[in-house]
């Protein structure tokens, strides 16, 4: 028995493995493809598909639907005519019009497009990375000529660091001189895949905030300013009988006036963008309903603060003492 496969029957053996496989890749390792040619399909529209080689457990291990036919099973063998099951991305485009179940097709030119029979189609996946178009995949049992297998995939119950422990002793027992080069999570693989958008995120957060410190200091300056020009004219209307209350709301309306203008400008100008943002960062859209009303909220709280300490101090000015400021 091949020391891969019996390295694989350890592993599965292990107390909190529910399922286990192999293959020649797993998501962000990079992938070998070829066009495809299938019988009675254009010649000229033949497609650059990517495949992978896995084991018979590798869908229910990965956590893939099969969404029609069957995955690989025991009867596929080395000696069985070739079989292959396909990404329902690849079944729309190279099987149109039909159920590709049944159907046959190949790699290195139209002669050989009977050389693969469809038994199944696969949900699809993301290959490389999260925010690649679609890809057309295919899959094919090891069993059936595989050059070489270097993942293996399981999916357990348990504690992390136990399994690896575990599954690095089972390795160890078939070939010690085996070199392991990691043992990671899908989830430490993705969060792995998108550490450049991290970093983008991380810096746009530090300086977005700065950004709003630098105008929390700017507005407050403002206000000081603006209401020291206005020191005499809230005297005359203290001095006439205007609450100190409705002096604070008659500036602060003013105030919530500038900040709904520049709202107005800067939605559409942050909408514009939109294209820009969605480039730099997987899964953040620039019309984000939730990220705009936020933003636009935490402006004008910023705003209403920078701006409440000036406007609370002229309230309190002396009316005397303000009629005869300049």
């Amino acid at each position: 028995m091949p020391r891969f496969l019996l390295t694989l029957l350890l592993v599965r053996a292990l107390p909190g493995v529910l399922d286990a496989s192999c293959s020649t890749f797993t998501f962000s390792e990079g992938g070998w493809n070829n066009p495809v040619y299938v019988q009675g399909f254009d010649n000229d529209k033949s497609v650059n598909v990517k495949h992978n080689v896995v084991g018979k457990d590798y869908f229910a291990t990965m956590g893939i639907p099969i969404i029609a036919g069957r995955g690989f099973r025991p009867q596929d063998t080395a000696t069985s005519p070739k079989v292959a099951v396909i990404s329902a991305h690849m079944a729309q485009t190279m099987f149109p019009g039909g159920s590709p179940i049944g159907r046959h097709y190949g790699i290195g030119g139209q002669q050989n497009a009977g050389e693969f029979e469809v038994i199944g189609v696969a949900g699809d996946v993301k290959f490389n990375t999260l925010d690649e178009a679609t890809e057309t995949l295919d899959y094919y049992p090891y069993v059936q000529g595989a050059k070489y297998l270097k993942d293996f995939e399981l999916r357990y119950t348990g504690d992390l660091g136990t399994i690896t422990v575990e599954v690095r002793n089972a390795i160890r027992a078939i070939d010690p001189n085996l070199p392991i080069t990691s043992i990671e999570t899908l989830d430490q693989r993705l969060a792995n895949s998108v550490s450049g958008q991290r970093a983008v995120a991380q810096l746009c957060t530090f300086f977005g905030l700065l950004a709003v410190f630098l105008s929390s200091i700017g507005v407050y300056g403002l206000m000081s300013y603006l209401v020291s020009r206005r020191t005499n004219e809230i005297g005359i209307r203290i001095a006439l009988g205007a609450d100190r209350w409705h002096v604070r709301g008659l500036v602060m309306r003013e105030i919530i006036l500038m900040v709904a203008a520049s709202i107005a400008v800067g939605v559409p100008v942050t909408l514009g963008g939109e294209r820009i943002v969605t480039s730099m960062l997987y899964g953040l859209s620039g019309y984000d309903s939730f990220s705009l009303v936020g933003a636009a909220g935490l402006l004008l709280l910023v705003v209403l603060l920078a701006a409440h300490f000036p406007v609370r101090r002229a309230s309190r000015i002396d009316p005397a003492v303000a009629l005869r400021c300049e």
